[in-house]
């Protein structure tokens, strides 16, 4: 620790680096009690809330059914967050705002000695104000633990092989961050680290002798006993679920279209130029760079960004968070470009891409009611929103291109962009969050009230409420382990033969559809029965 402390310092620093890095530390921290966005940013705050609920730490549970897709280091946090801070958003979101902050000290440490301090806090910056990034700093899913871990895996990985002589401790934490990885998302929290030892076989022909000191019994020794106890006591308590987890939601959302979520094996190649803006053009140049000097530590951070993109373009699930892996060890490859002179291709590239966002920012706001018909949402203060963004965007990549503190300029277009996108979520809230539908519930929810939800989930009306959602009418999505068995499928789930009873006597009851589904809703059951439906967004809520 001592040896990360002292390598993290930056000597010389102008005070405007100084100042740039304060503002990317605290970003991760701007705005968390923003609503709760469905799917997954809701659904990652409400399983620890019924964890802290319940006592019961070990089987996760959403909307008080097993919920054992993914496993429970964030459930953790998150729960150990509310009983000290209470169960609110801010709350929820804290933990998540420190993982993003160590992923950039991570990212700043490992730079800075692989190559200077000033490369590493560099890359920090450019990190913490790319857009995918800044984006799950505040959106709750596993990924940014996932990342956290294996980032500093990777580090320590590099550590033991390339700075043997005072890293004797760096195989075994790498080793620890392995199963942290493991306890964040599955798997991959091994075989990344493991596949990316194996390029390095190759990469690093000097370092093959200090392979072994990888395989050292205390490594292992320490991944099993952090990782293996939670999947132990899960298989004790349910027979089978080490099946469910290794095979269905590994191997099977790896292989097949079970899950719905392909997308062509283009996709991640195709969204990281988005998700990396501002910094799309560095990190295309550092990548140049990297393999026409034929730099070692940086084509071993390039294979580790390879090897996770070529695995995810296999697979047949595909999600645009999945790729946040690769953004530190690219970072670094930005960063590498920004510290030294700009290429003439650079500058031009980014003068025009700096237009072209710039020219898309003067659009957003003629483009408004067009949108507007098409998608029936209200836009015209996204409109203004999307503006502001594109045009930070666009403002940052031109003084890039004409060469004014490039880093800065960068670096405060993407945290401007991010900030006018987590205003964007508090002026679409009816269209993201399902606050304003549980806002209108609680003030008429008595105790034997019912709340039912048809074709779809809204995960957040259980957090709004703090009551389950008592039936789930064509529709078992993520909760399918649970509707295995056959009296919680009788008692929590059914079809649209259960509207027409609606409400029970003497009660009320609540339905939440979807927009499009709501004609078919309402003709099933008596007009009379029906006290009123709201729209909300993309909702509709039926009270009977």
């Amino acid at each position: 620790m001592t040896s990360i402390l002292r390598e993290l310092r930056l000597p010389g620093a102008p005070r405007w680096m100084l100042a740039l890095l304060v503002l990317v530390a605290t970003a991760p921290f701007w705005d968390l009690g923003h609503p709760l966005v469905e799917v997954d940013d809701a659904r990652y705050a409400e399983v620890p809330r019924e964890m802290l609920a319940s006592g019961d730490w070990a089987t996760p549970r959403l909307n008080e059914m097993d919920y054992v897709e993914k496993p429970p280091l964030w459930y953790w946090l998150c729960a150990a967050s509310y009983g000290v801070f209470g169960v609110n958003e801010a709350a929820a979101r804290l933990p998540l705002a420190l993982l993003a902050l160590l992923a950039l000290l991570g990212t700043a440490w490992l730079g800075s000695w692989l190559y200077e301090p000033r490369t590493g806090w560099t890359a920090a910056a450019i990190l913490g104000s790319c857009g995918l990034f800044f984006g799950l700093s505040h959106i709750i899913t596993p990924d940014m633990g996932l990342t956290v871990w294996l980032l500093w895996c990777s580090a320590f990985l590099l550590r033991a092989l390339l700075r043997p002589e005072d890293a004797a401790w760096a195989a075994p934490a790498a080793w620890a961050c392995a199963a942290l990885a493991v306890l964040s998302k599955g798997l991959v929290g091994f075989v990344f680290p493991a596949a990316w030892s194996a390029a390095l076989w190759l990469i690093l022909p000097e370092a093959r002798g200090r392979f072994k000191a990888l395989l050292r019994p205390l490594g292992p020794v320490l991944f099993v006993l952090i990782a293996a106890p939670w999947f132990v006591l899960m298989e004790r308590r349910h027979p089978g679920f080490l099946r469910f987890f290794f095979y269905e939601h590994h191997f099977q959302r790896f292989a097949t279209n079970k899950f719905n979520r392909a997308s062509p094996w283009y996709f991640f190649i195709a969204f990281l130029p988005v998700g990396l803006l501002p910094w799309t053009l560095p990190v295309a140049e550092g990548l140049r760079r990297t393999w026409a000097n034929r730099d070692r530590a940086g084509l071993a951070l390039a294979a580790w960004a390879l090897l996770i993109t070529a695995f995810f373009s296999r697979s047949q699930s595909k999600l645009v968070t999945y790729i946040l892996p690769v953004f530190p060890h690219l970072a670094l490859l930005g960063a590498r470009a920004c510290v030294e002179s700009p290429p003439a291709w650079l500058r031009r590239a980014s003068l025009i891409l700096g237009a072209v966002l710039s020219a898309a920012a003067l659009l957003a706001v003629p483009a408004a009611p067009g949108l507007e018909k098409a998608i029936m949402v209200p836009t015209a203060n996204l409109a203004w929103l999307a503006a502001a963004a594109l045009a930070a965007l666009g403002g940052g990549i031109l003084c890039c291109g004409l060469g004014r503190r490039p880093v800065a300029a960068g670096c405060l277009a993407g945290l401007l962009a991010g900030g006018a996108a987590l205003a964007g979520m508090r002026a679409a809230e009816d269209n993201l969050s399902a606050r304003p539908i549980a806002e209108a519930i609680n003030p008429r929810l008595a105790a034997g009230d019912l709340i039912y939800a048809y074709g779809t989930y809204l995960h957040g009306l259980p957090y709004y409420t703090r009551r389950r959602v008592d039936r789930m009418l064509n529709w078992k999505g993520e909760l399918e382990y649970a509707g295995r068995d056959p009296a919680v499928a009788e008692a929590r789930f059914g079809g649209e033969n259960a509207v027409a009873p609606l409400p029970p006597p003497g009660r009320r009851a609540f339905l939440v559809c979807r927009d499009r589904d709501a004609s078919y809703v309402l003709s099933l059951s008596p007009p009379a029965a029906v006290r009123r439906a709201r729209r909300f967004g993309r909702w509709v809520l039926v009270e009977y």
